[in-house]
């Protein structure tokens, strides 16, 4: 099994530094825009406004919701709960959005509660599958997975580093492990990835150890984003589809 090491983001401490900026200058909750609606973000939770996720991201997510149609929508690690909310608003019945830190529950609770979503939407804490048993099953699966390792134990990180960290890719292999049995008979699982910020090979591999290959998803915008201010400026973040094999 390969073992990873920090990239040169993390090790140079690009990654911390982006997390220094993000500790001092959104110490209090601010508001961002993401997908033409206005979220509430609090401290502590991933903020698109320190790390982006970049429009075609936010497009190609959007255009899957109404493509698929799904009655259920399951986000992994939803931060302030953005990408979930948006396909509650673009028609999907039943989005359930999770994360590990009670901060963001309370954050997706907030944004639920802006947009009366709460017929519809529930915010549940617990990482990967842990919270949910057999018989819970979406249509749609995803994740905006964190794309660094970092040699440090999962719980000596602060909450922002959790954002970030994903330590010897444990978390990508509990999703992908655990994928298959809470898909719905015709349900889709996907991953937001950078080929450039993460580690492309210890993916392909777990992917290839519980039975999925990657698809990229295209859409006509699909470009190389440079955003100003993350690394350096090289963010490759786009959608994949897990295949069954």
């Amino acid at each position: 099994m390969m073992k990873l090491e920090e990239n040169h983001y993390v090790r140079d401490g690009h990654v911390h530094a982006q997390l220094g900026i993000a500790g001092t200058t959104y110490n209090e909750k601010h508001i961002i825009e993401l997908g033409g609606h206005e979220f509430i973000v609090y401290p502590n939770v991933f903020s698109p406004a320190m790390f982006p996720l970049p429009d075609h991201l936010v497009k190609t997510w959007l255009d899957l919701i109404h493509i698929i149609k799904p009655e259920s929508v399951l986000e992994i690690g939803s931060g302030a709960g953005y990408l979930a909310i948006l396909a509650a608003l673009n028609g999907a019945n039943r989005v359930t959005a999770t994360d590990i830190t009670q901060d963001a529950i309370e954050n997706i609770q907030t944004n639920i509660e802006k947009y009366n979503l709460g017929d519809r939407m529930q915010a549940v804490y617990g990482s990967v599958f842990e919270p949910f048993d057999k018989n819970d099953r979406f249509d749609v699966i995803f994740w905006d997975i964190p794309f660094c390792h970092i040699d440090k134990p999962m719980e000596e990180l602060s909450a922002l580093e959790r954002t970030v960290f994903n330590p010897g890719y444990i978390l990508s292999e509990a999703y992908l492990k655990g994928a298959h049995q809470h898909l719905t008979d015709n349900g889709r699982v996907f991953v937001a990835f950078s080929k450039v910020l993460g580690h492309p090979e210890k993916l392909l591999e777990l992917t290839n150890k519980y039975g999925w290959c990657l698809e990229l998803v295209m859409n006509l915008e699909q470009v190389t984003s440079n955003i100003e201010g993350i690394y350096d400026n090289k963010a490759d973040i786009n959608i994949y589809e897990l295949i069954r094999l």
